[in-house]
């Protein structure tokens, strides 16, 4: 038998070496893959009508949060006289491949907003008022009704179960049938 170990660990090198190379061709191409796939589904969503609300702003882009999904991304896309007239909180709408300012519900947006104090004050009388901290921590809430000054949210497995939530402490772009839960003093989007 003849054995010629400096061969055979050359080989065993070479080996590694293609393993190694084709392991890391391999995590290469499925990332761009991943990126690919993520540029399809954002173009897919970019070609319904949705609306934006702006996070915000560079010279030549702005990274806006989906009202929808609170998912951010950065537009380069937007016209450069649109940009210039957003701000921080300015509501987009996206249709038909143009952005436009909706002017309205951004007014409607900023009415909303209200100061940290008084903030403070509405979220500490609901504690207060309510059994909102009886009730268990991991509890999904559902919007079951919007009204002009709250909401009622349905709990629970009975249809019983529910509990009247000021605005101002549910997320302004959440609509009924949406899905809260409330954590830390704070009701979010699930």
């Amino acid at each position: 038998m003849n054995l010629d170990f400096n061969n055979i660990l050359k080989n065993i090198k070479e080996n590694n070496f293609v393993q190694n190379f084709i392991k890391e061709l391999s995590e290469f191409l499925e990332q761009k893959n991943n990126e690919i796939v993520n540029n399809v589904e954002t173009n897919n969503l970019e070609q319904k009508e949705c609306l934006y609300q702006v996070v915000e702003i560079g010279t030549n882009y702005a990274f806006l949060q989906s009202t929808s999904n609170n998912q951010i991304s950065k537009k380069t896309d937007i016209p450069k006289e649109i940009l210039e007239k957003i701000e921080n909180d300015t509501v987009l709408q996206y249709k038909n491949g143009e952005y436009s300012i909706e002017e309205e519900l951004t007014q409607k947006f900023m009415d909303s907003l209200i100061g940290i104090k008084e903030y403070k004050t509405i979220k500490n009388n609901f504690e207060k008022h309510s059994n909102i901290l009886k009730i268990d921590q991991n509890m999904t809430y559902e919007i079951q009704e919007k009204r002009k000054d709250y909401c009622i949210l349905k709990y629970g497995h009975d249809e019983k179960n529910t509990i009247e939530v000021p605005n101002e402490l549910i997320p302004f772009w959440a609509n009924e049938g949406e899905k809260l839960y409330y954590k830390n003093g704070q009701f979010n989007r699930k």
